[in-house]
């Protein structure tokens, strides 16, 4: 849920997650101070995670406050570099038991050579609400755990009308694989995600065209910063974005509930109008 907390002065906009037990900031005005103090006032007790979309001025504010700096995009904010700052609330949560083992996904992806090959030819079409439950039946189908209710249709439709993009391969009528778009005009950014392709249809090349197809469109609209919050255990799609010339933000620690329970989460981006060293 988006909360808008303020107190005449100062604003933070904020996305309460009770599901997976976080509040994170993703924008603010006003006094730094202040923010904190609205956020703070308004920390559900569920909260294990605070998480702060930190301009990179303020990371010294944000650190002086006990927060620490977790990963990072380049050129978020329409060309300025983007800190997650962080506090846990919950010393368990503040720690991996899988630290090495995605560090060595990491490593292995980052020796894979990027692509230049074109996607494999297939028909991409962009979703509208008509596509709606056949996304939401592959969302069923693919996520068991997710951090937002894909696999309902009406969402699905809110989304759009909200306007994230959705991109889809069908075969045989049935959607086969699909991921989306989440736009953020104000700072001409986009988050790819709901990346998903149905048992048996892996390994054929569907999310890269998925992905160039949505690159492609979003450039068109004068997006310049997209970027991926990966599952870290996954090396097939971290291998997916670094290969489509993504760069490692780094990675948030029990970051959401997906897939196999509170996972860990890495984050890569591709920026294409840079004003702020990262």
């Amino acid at each position: 849920m988006v909360r808008v907390l303020e107190n005449g002065r100062s604003t933070a906009t904020c996305y309460f997650d009770e599901y997976s037990r976080r509040v994170r900031v993703d924008d603010y005005e006003g006094s730094l101070d202040e923010i904190l103090t609205l956020v703070e006032a308004k920390m559900p007790s569920w909260a294990e995670k605070l998480i702060v979309k930190s301009r990179p001025d303020d990371v010294r504010f944000f650190e002086s406050k006990g927060l620490r700096r977790e990963a990072f995009i380049a050129g978020y904010y329409a060309g300025t570099d983007m800190h997650f700052m962080v506090r846990y609330l919950s010393t368990e949560r503040s720690h991996s038991s899988r630290e090495a083992d995605e560090d060595a996904i990491v490593r292995a992806v980052l020796l894979v050579p990027p692509s230049t090959s074109p996607a494999t030819s297939v028909q991409v079409k962009f979703a509208g609400p008509e596509d709606a439950e056949d996304l939401a039946r592959l969302y069923r189908e693919a996520f068991r755990i997710y951090p937002t209710p894909v696999y309902d249709p009406d969402h699905v439709r809110k989304t759009m009308e909200e306007g994230t993009l959705y991109v889809l391969i069908r075969e045989s009528g049935k959607v086969i694989s699909a991921a989306s778009a989440e736009i953020n005009a104000k700072y001409r950014n986009a988050e790819l995600t709901d990346c998903a392709t149905a048992e048996g249809h892996e390994g054929k090349g569907y999310m890269r065209a998925l992905l160039m197809a949505l690159e492609e469109e979003l450039k068109r609209r004068g997006i310049t910063c997209l970027y991926t919050i990966a599952r870290s255990a996954s090396f097939g799609m971290n291998k997916a974005f670094h290969q489509l010339g993504y760069a490692f933000g780094g990675r948030m620690t029990k970051n959401c509930m997906i897939y196999s329970g509170m996972e860990d989460m890495n984050v890569w981006y591709k920026s294409f109008d840079r004003t702020t060293s990262g």
